[in-house]
């Protein structure tokens, strides 16, 4: 149903070039539209020199010049302009609805097909292993080392981020981290702008 709506649509969009199949004017050709506007010209001059908007040197320079013009047209040999492009507009009114039609239907334009859900879930679940597996590493590495050193800090950090991605938003184990790994953190340490980014996010304040 929504196909014929459409080419309906379509239809009634280039509706407006049928106004171009209305019975033409008489076409002149080119020769006479010049040799007509040289005359024109001729005569806004004569006028021109009584009105006295020009003087007589003027005057009679100008028109030597049109006269030229309308001799030069005059002999110029131009092909009558028909004025007939209904051919060309059938054909257009045609194609064009016809064409949009042809897009929507079945097979016309190349489809992607979407990602299977149980291909999403295996990657998800892979993702999920991992982080599981980083957690736990990082975790036994801090119970080791002393908590106030810079190597926890960096460790303490890395795990917030590591909860933060797992739970998709930081946690408050994963605050008190952050914190926790930004009070031992050096002042030029790669990690401490994550920390402070971070503590920021959570608590709503600018880093």
């Amino acid at each position: 149903m929504i196909l014929f709506i459409m080419l309906g649509i379509a239809l009634l969009l280039t509706a407006p070039l049928l106004f171009a199949f209305r019975r033409p004017r008489k076409q002149h050709s080119r020769r006479e539209a010049a040799l007509a506007l040289h005359r024109a010209q001729l005569a806004e001059l004569a006028r021109d020199r009584e009105d006295g908007r020009i003087g007589e040197v003027e005057y009679k320079a100008a028109m030597l010049e049109v006269e030229r013009r309308l001799l030069t047209a005059d002999a110029t040999t131009m092909p009558e302009m028909s004025g007939d492009a209904r051919p060309l507009l059938i054909a257009t009114i045609i194609a064009m609805p016809v064409a949009a039609f042809a897009l929507y239907l079945p097979g016309s334009t190349y489809n992607v097909p979407s990602e299977p859900h149980s291909q999403w879930m295996a990657q998800e679940q892979t993702e999920q292993t991992r982080l599981a597996q980083l957690i736990a590493m990082l975790r036994a590495h801090l119970a080791g080392i002393d908590p106030n050193s810079v190597d926890a800090s960096q460790g303490q950090a890395y795990l917030a981020e590591a909860l933060s991605e797992q739970a998709g938003a930081i946690t408050p184990e994963a605050l008190a981290l952050f914190r926790q790994s930004l009070l031992h953190a050096p002042a030029g340490a790669s990690w401490r702008p994550l920390d402070e980014q971070r503590i920021a996010q959570a608590t709503g304040a600018s880093p």
